[in-house]
């Protein structure tokens, strides 16, 4: 529970609000009982009343008997809801129903004192009785049950802890209700933002009908329109790639019936036609390449990499193509590593990684590559001794297309796809890459899952150096 979520908020303003009514309410119950306690304390009206009741009702069963006060007493429980007993001098009941543990006990208390006494039980209801002689000269002792408290009394300590307690639970369940769909909203948006344009949140909201709904279904609809756009530059992408491909395979077969029946006059045009159509081609190839990434068609086969030979084998042929640049490739360490997936789109994706990396290293020095594990990743760093990035830009140079500077990328003779595949070919994986601006060069780190390893007892891989 985070403290300035709004859960946190929410569930707190409920409870000191529940708590706050509680607590404002007892206290003003214990003013209230501390300055008029109980019945008797008051000699007004209300106690003339009572004691002409006591009189009236101990009249009525002196003069008329048993039966009649029963009557009386039937018409009192009926009208008024209270109850009524008389008692003898020896503490014996004199009328029936038999009275209630708490009025016998009050007119035994009466009895021993010969005064008018008063209590209230824990729930406010008030028992009062007094001594009262009869006209015929007997002592009898009157009892009085009221159906409603005469003053309300305060909750104990331990009512007030426990009534905040509940309050608490009940609060926290409301603040859950309200916040429940944002949270969906939040997990739906991440999984949407990483790559899962078929996540929606009406299906985790249920049958709710209030503004978080609304905002869920507005959020549907917007995603719903992202992954058309999205489905639609793909099937752009995908077709202008497969319409290019017969016209350059055209322009291939008279390429060469033109170089035929030139007669080495127009060698030079001819090579330069040569050179923009393998650039064209190799563009086109590199737009299948990534259409395939991002439609799901490309599979990755259940095949174990030796990581560390694959990685030498692209170093050794970079390090052949740089060496005209008076540059180098350099294997700084290979650890022994093994994982899952293409060797071949592996391949591809550390190949695009390192002949950037040549492209922009300054002349005479190396691109350093090591290949390390940790706990059960293999890192793969590739680090340039070139201008780096600006950090503004970091988090763009996967985009396709994506040029960090345009006159820089028309020298270098890149056209902005070779990291977005690696990217992408990284991530069918089920890895990672990012890459970071270090003192004198940009580095590139791929982290990929080891593969399980068929002996339980050693669950590491062995650190064994590759020259």
């Amino acid at each position: 529970m985070r403290f300035h979520s709004v859960f946190f908020k929410l569930f707190i303003c409920f409870w000191l609000m529940a708590a706050l009514v509680i607590v404002a309410l007892n206290l003003s119950l214990w003013v209230r009982s501390g300055s008029e306690p109980n019945p008797e304390r008051n000699r007004g009206a209300f106690g003339e009343a009572l004691n002409l009741y006591a009189e009236s009702a101990v009249q009525v069963y002196d003069r008329e008997g048993p039966q009649a006060f029963e009557q009386y007493a039937a018409r009192s429980l009926k009208e008024a809801g209270s109850e009524i007993h008389l008692f003898d001098a020896s503490g014996q009941p004199l009328t029936a129903p038999r009275p209630s543990e708490e009025s016998a006990s009050l007119a035994s208390e009466i009895q021993g004192t010969q005064q008018h006494l008063a209590r209230v039980n824990g729930l406010g209801r008030l028992t009062w009785g007094r001594p009262v002689v009869a006209p015929s000269g007997k002592t009898y002792v009157f009892v009085l049950r009221l159906r409603q408290p005469y003053v309300p009394r305060p909750i104990p300590p331990l009512g007030t802890l426990i009534a905040i307690i509940l309050s608490g639970l009940l609060s926290y369940v409301l603040a859950l209700y309200l916040t429940s769909p944002l949270k969906k909203l939040r997990s739906t948006v991440q999984a949407f933002a990483e790559g899962n344009l078929e996540a929606r949140v009406s299906p985790e909201l249920g049958g709710r009908r209030d503004e978080l709904a609304d905002l869920g279904r507005e959020f549907d609809h917007m995603a719903e329109q992202i992954a058309a756009l999205i489905a639609a530059q793909k099937r752009l992408l995908a077709d202008i790639s497969h319409e290019l491909r017969s016209p350059l395979a055209r322009l291939t077969v008279a390429l060469e019936l033109a170089r035929r029946n030139s007669s080495g006059r127009a060698t030079t045009a001819l090579d330069r036609i040569e050179q923009e159509a393998e650039r064209v081609n190799k563009l086109v190839g590199q737009l299948l390449t990534i259409t395939r990434l991002e439609s799901g068609a490309e599979r990755v086969p259940p095949e174990t990499v030796a990581l560390e030979e694959l990685v030498q084998q692209v170093i050794d042929d970079a390090d052949f193509e740089a060496r005209p640049l008076e540059k180098s490739v350099r294997a700084m360490e290979l650890e022994r590593c093994r994982v899952r997936g293409s060797s071949e789109l592996l391949r591809s994706a550390i190949e695009n990684i390192i002949r950037n990396a040549i492209r922009y290293t300054a002349a005479h020095t190396s691109v350093e590559v090591t290949l390390r594990w940790s706990l059960d990743t293999a890192v793969l760093t590739v680090r340039d001794h070139g201008p780096g990035v600006p950090e503004s830009e970091l988090e763009h140079i996967f985009e396709p297309f994506y040029r960090v500077s345009e006159a820089r990328e028309r020298w270098s003779g890149g056209v902005g796809l070779g990291l977005s595949i690696a990217e992408r070919t990284v991530r069918l994986h089920n890895g990672s890459i990012r890459a970071e601006n270090v003192a004198g060069g940009l580095q590139v780190t791929i982290e990929l899952p080891l593969a399980p390893q068929p002996a339980p007892a050693s669950p590491l891989p062995e650190r064994v150096p590759v020259s």
